[in-house]
């Protein structure tokens, strides 16, 4: 609702996401688009983009880090690039704020959507216990061995998220022949 506690949280998360790259998405095809974008790009060269943006000094205000040579109008951030409108990064909020969600919590999301995807049940980490494991150790591996692990654990990961997302849609899984049995 407008006027109420966060529309203006809301308004700028949505602009955010809106205007990312919004000259990838629409092209200016008539003369008044085209100066209409000029306008605006004219307009946001002035506006301030960051604490270290020289555009503060218009505004009587010293930018965060000085340095000689700092000129209004003239400051290299990707706000200031007509591409971004304006708009770039997290400039306008970050989602946190919007969902009040942590990168943790994110990450957890997806790790749940995925077992969920796969038909995996998840490990009960106090089933555990986790401890460094030093040259002497028998489970040891070089650190070349351990990085070929990980990379073939990646491609077991891709390939059953690709095959669940396959029987999902109702699809034969990728790389199995018309019998079901590998090719």
């Amino acid at each position: 609702m407008a006027g109420s506690r966060d529309a203006s949280r809301c308004i700028g998360y949505l602009t955010k996401y809106l205007t990312k790259h919004v000259a990838d998405c629409h092209q200016a095809a008539t003369d008044a688009q085209h100066a209409h974008a000029g306008r605006l790009a004219e307009a946001l060269r002035y506006e301030p983009c960051s604490p270290t943006c020289a555009n503060w000094l218009r505004y009587g205000v010293q930018p965060k880090n000085p340095h000689p040579g700092l000129r209004p109008g003239r400051c290299r951030g990707k706000a200031h690039r007509r591409e971004h409108l304006g708009y770039a990064g997290g400039r306008v909020l970050v989602s946190r704020k919007w969902s009040g969600k942590t990168l943790a919590d994110h990450r957890g999301d997806r790790k749940t959507w995925l077992l969920a995807t796969l038909g995996l049940s998840a490990t009960d980490p106090s089933h555990f216990m986790w401890e460094p494991v030093t040259p002497g150790d028998p489970d040891h591996m070089p650190p070349a061995q351990r990085l070929l692990h990980v990379v073939a654990d990646r491609q077991r990961w891709h390939a059953a998220l690709t095959e669940a997302r396959a029987r999902a849609s109702g699809q034969p899984p990728i790389g199995f022949s018309a019998t079901g049995r590998a090719a």
